[in-house]
């Protein structure tokens, strides 16, 4: 009987932990891969953008244009909507070290090379 309750108390805490990391992001890397502020370049012009961790973003033009909204990851896709574009745009994003690249299939439409500030 005993043995039953110790594999009982094992399966018990495994199934927490697995919970734990889940709510977590459960990504093994402590959560949003995007939080934070990143700094670079789309075409010829300077931008800023700042993930907040919680599903909104700002950016910010080297003119002073600035704009804000949401954004939700989907596995290397981020879906990004800012206040002044029509729609939500799809972005596959890739991060190496402290580089971040947002490329997407939508013609037209900018590719951002930047940098974790």
């Amino acid at each position: 009987m005993r043995k039953h309750k110790a594999s009982y108390l094992i399966l018990t805490l495994a199934l927490a932990a697995m919970i734990l990391l889940t709510a977590c992001g459960g990504s093994g890397s402590g959560g949003d891969v995007l939080k934070g502020t990143w700094e670079g370049r789309s075409q010829d012009m300077a931008y800023t953008w700042t993930f907040d961790g919680k599903g909104g973003c700002k950016t910010e033009n080297e003119f002073g244009i600035k704009d804000e909204g949401t954004y939700t990851i989907d596995g290397n896709d981020v879906t990004i909507k800012l206040s002044y574009w029509d729609g939500p745009i799809v972005y596959q994003y890739k991060i190496d070290g402290d580089q971040l690249s947002l490329t997407t299939d939508e013609p037209l439409r900018p590719t951002y090379e930047l940098t974790k500030k």
